[in-house]
């Protein structure tokens, strides 16, 4: 417990230092940012409201895909509402409570699914985002700072995703490989193989479909949020920068993104030459739009069938464990 409060202090304190190293190193004018708020474009607004919730409703199908691909049957309004539960839950408290949810409420429904074929359907869920981010975020490094010269942004795309489905199928090859090698398993690395090779399965095919849909929607959401501050860039240059702060946000050095989103946005906007007022405006209007509003929505599926907070940290606590000892 004592630990737990370390850490949440520690990255409270580092959200604040990054807000304060942000401030100090811009000139930031508050009347500016007053009157950027004041002229958000309220139909642009409230378009973009709906798009978080298609979102997750596409997510869950996908993680319903998954689930049927190793060959178990979840019924799609209970995979719906273990996934926008998740997700609100994912808001305010850690993220590893918010997916174990996830895991928790599909052994709760189909309790002949053992624990580690359970959690490996949530495990490569979030793969699957991840490839997404890192396809679109690696693309954004190598069009912003352009290592390699100016390139075509359809170019770069290419590029990036030959050379992640290479090194996805390589890192499976090379476990294959050594598991085959060496006869004293390393069940953590079965379990690794197991999920990549399961990435690459014809099975999951309907999986990949889904997340493109899922990124296209969340682009085009970011997009018109960009619209409401009346910031106008393109689609795909949208996409870079939305990863790159999603990237970003996996740093485990703040709270709820506090501080790295806001001089992530500020840092990538400005070479659009966007004021550090309207990228703030930004920063935040993202953060209630799909952060807040969305954690609402997954308030409501969790309130309709609820699960008390120490009931869920008590059983996750106790099925991370069983995780850990099935993969160790």
């Amino acid at each position: 417990m004592m630990k737990k409060y370390l850490s949440t202090s520690l990255k409270i304190i580092s959200s604040l230092l990054i807000l304060y190293l942000l401030f100090a190193n811009i000139d930031f004018n508050s009347q500016e940012f007053t009157a950027t708020w004041k002229d958000i474009n309220l139909g642009w607004l409230l378009l973009a409201l709906p798009v978080v919730i298609l979102v997750l409703g596409i997510k869950s199908l996908r993680w319903k895909a998954i689930i049927a691909a190793q060959g178990y049957r979840y019924g799609f309004m209970a995979a719906l509402s273990a996934y926008f539960a998740s997700y609100s839950l994912g808001v305010v408290t850690p993220g590893r409570l918010g997916e174990l949810l996830k895991v928790y409420n599909l052994r709760k429904d189909q309790p002949h699914i053992e624990v580690l074929p359970a959690f490996a359907t949530v495990v490569l869920d979030r793969l699957f985002d991840m490839f997404f981010l890192l396809w679109f975020g690696l693309s954004g490094l190598v069009f912003f700072f352009a290592p390699f010269g100016e390139m075509a942004t359809g170019l770069i795309l290419l590029f990036v995703l030959i050379f992640l489905i290479v090194g996805l199928v390589s890192a499976n090859l090379l476990l294959n490989w050594i598991l085959k090698k060496y006869p004293a398993r390393n069940a953590m690395l079965v379990f690794v193989q197991t999920c990549f090779s399961q990435m690459l399965s014809a099975h999951n095919a309907g999986a990949w479909l889904l997340t493109g849909l899922a990124y296209a929607i969340y682009f085009a959401g970011i997009q018109i949020l960009f619209l409401a501050v009346q910031i106008q860039i393109p689609i795909l240059e949208t996409g870079f920068i939305i990863s790159l702060i999603g990237l970003l946000l996996l740093l485990p050095i703040s709270v709820a993104g506090f501080g790295t989103r806001e001089a992530g946005l500020v840092f990538l906007l400005a070479f659009y030459n966007i004021s550090p007022e309207t990228a703030l405006s930004f920063s935040l209007l993202q953060f209630l739009t799909f952060f807040v509003w969305g954690g609402l929505v997954g308030l409501v599926f969790w309130m309709i069938s609820p699960i008390p907070l120490s009931i869920i940290r008590s059983d996750t606590q106790k099925l991370f464990k069983k995780i850990k000892k099935s993969i160790s």
